[in-house]
């Protein structure tokens, strides 16, 4: 299970913080791709680009990794990740084997490191909750023009989100997540912002209280 630090609620794993950690099973063919950065994010690095030329690509491989308990996940890491992951294969497997990656490096630096480590052996009812678990298409999923992790809302949009559905029944804000295909309300991607918005008016007309029959003795 993804240790309580790292980010979850969505398909792409993140690990955002020092020591972030989270434990799981890696499945299928790894998927690599060169990408450049754009300053906001990454993008596929297309040759014939105008805007790439000039610009080194680096590589970006990403892979299932099924984590028990949250299902199937997406996990995309670099170059010396990706020359670990080969190590850990040749030496043990990737089959038979659960793995550990931490995060060694505070947010935004630029060290940063990624341990993997062998975490336990697959069991015969983890396995079978892995083989019946789908592989997500990540020729598809990662070639979107998008960053490795698709961007989500502003902070500002959060909190304002928030306000209006702390006023509201569970219900409502159980409703807006599942609507919009989330868990948190921060991982409401970018793209679904109006949507959002939408729902939230829907929402407030829906829960809005109903009009007082009481006389204001002083009015």
């Amino acid at each position: 299970m993804a240790d309580k630090h790292a980010s979850q609620g969505g398909i792409f794993i993140r690990l955002e913080n020092d020591k972030d950690k989270i434990v799981g099973a890696f499945c299928g063919d790894p998927y690599p791709r060169e990408v450049i950065w754009t300053g906001d994010g990454y993008e596929p690095y297309d040759e014939d680009n105008p805007a790439h030329k000039g610009k080194r690509p680096a590589l970006k491989v990403a892979i299932n990794f099924f984590v028990p308990g949250d299902g199937m996940k997406i996990y995309e890491g670099g170059t010396r990740w990706f020359q670990d992951l080969l190590k850990v294969r040749d030496k043990y497997g990737l089959d038979n084997w659960t793995f550990e990656i931490e995060r060694k490096g505070a947010k935004g630096d630029t060290k940063t490191k990624y341990n993997l480590l062998p975490e336990d052996k697959i069991d015969a009812a983890l396995r079978a909750e892995i083989d019946a678990a789908e592989l997500h298409d990540l020729a598809g999923m990662m070639n979107d023009g998008s960053d490795s992790a698709p961007s989500t809302v502003s902070e500002a949009d959060v909190e304002a989100f928030a306000s209006v559905l702390r006023q509201m029944p569970r219900s409502a804000v159980e409703y807006f997540l599942a609507e919009l295909g989330v868990q948190r309300i921060r991982d409401v991607r970018a793209g679904d912002a109006d949507r959002a918005r939408e729902l939230l008016r829907e929402l407030k007309v829906k829960h809005a209280p109903a009009p007082s029959d009481e006389v204001d003795p002083f009015a």
